[in-house]
């Protein structure tokens, strides 16, 4: 079971703009697979890649699509070669794996007896910047990605008094008062989630700026809202221009 797609989280912002670099350019970038609308696959890259002077946010995703399906809405890193057309920046994947994010938190949770539970949570990227030395926007759009695997004996059944499914807080280490938010349920009635043996539940998060509006290390607490044993820590960094 996942939330969101990531679509609704990122593309909201992103512009494929045309770029001028060289076809045989072997380029390493880290993103998520996603199937694009109008058929065919494209990698979402929270961390914009540099191409030509211009920062990218999509790339069409190019090669055996045979394999792509089962890597759906993960992480990925994918090396290969740059294909630039006007209005479009695509990548011909040679190379294709699920990697874990840099910094990714993780807790073993024991419930009861017979619940078991891996959370996860991961600020991708774990360090960035807003703004570029000249003062222009960088193009990052970081998020949390939090994941809860059931390794137990029975399923995980969680119903919610209120449309808000996860409680997110974000602080500086060096400060007291921190951004809050929650995410509400796709619908207006009582979201209900069962995560069944050996399932998994994954929810995007987009870091707002001024949820971290000034450079130095934060701090990220996401869990799921009234159920505090399912609350996982993980720390990012903003970095100066």
């Amino acid at each position: 079971m996942r939330g969101p797609t990531l679509a609704l989280i990122l593309l909201a912002s992103v512009a494929v703009r045309s770029a001028g670099q060289g076809p045989d350019t072997v380029v390493t970038v880290q993103g998520f697979l996603e199937p694009a609308d109008s058929g065919g696959w494209q990698l979402m890259l929270p961390q914009p890649l540099v191409v030509a002077g211009r920062r990218v946010n999509l790339l069409t995703a190019r090669g055996d699509v045979r394999r792509f399906p089962r890597l759906r809405d993960r992480f990925v890193k994918a090396v290969g070669r740059m294909l630039l057309a006007p209005g479009e920046a695509a990548l011909e994947i040679a190379q294709l794996r699920e990697v874990e994010p840099d910094g990714t938190a993780r807790a073993t949770i024991h419930p009861s007896f017979n619940q078991s539970a891996v959370l996860t949570l991961a600020a991708i990227p774990n360090e960035f910047v807003w703004r570029l030395p000249d003062g222009q926007p960088s193009g990052v759009q970081p998020l949390l990605m939090y994941t809860i695997f059931n390794h137990g004996q029975t399923e995980l059944d969680f119903m919610f008094r209120t449309n808000d499914v996860l409680c997110v807080d974000v602080r500086g280490k060096a400060e007291r008062e921190s951004w809050q938010t929650s995410v509400p349920a796709p619908t207006r009635n009582q979201e209900r989630i069962v995560i069944r043996l050996g399932g998994m539940y994954r929810h995007f998060i987009p870091i707002a700026p001024e949820a971290a509006p000034r450079p130095g290390r934060y701090v990220a607490r996401v869990t799921l809202c009234g159920v505090a044993d399912y609350a996982v820590e993980a720390e990012f960094a903003v970095r100066a221009p």
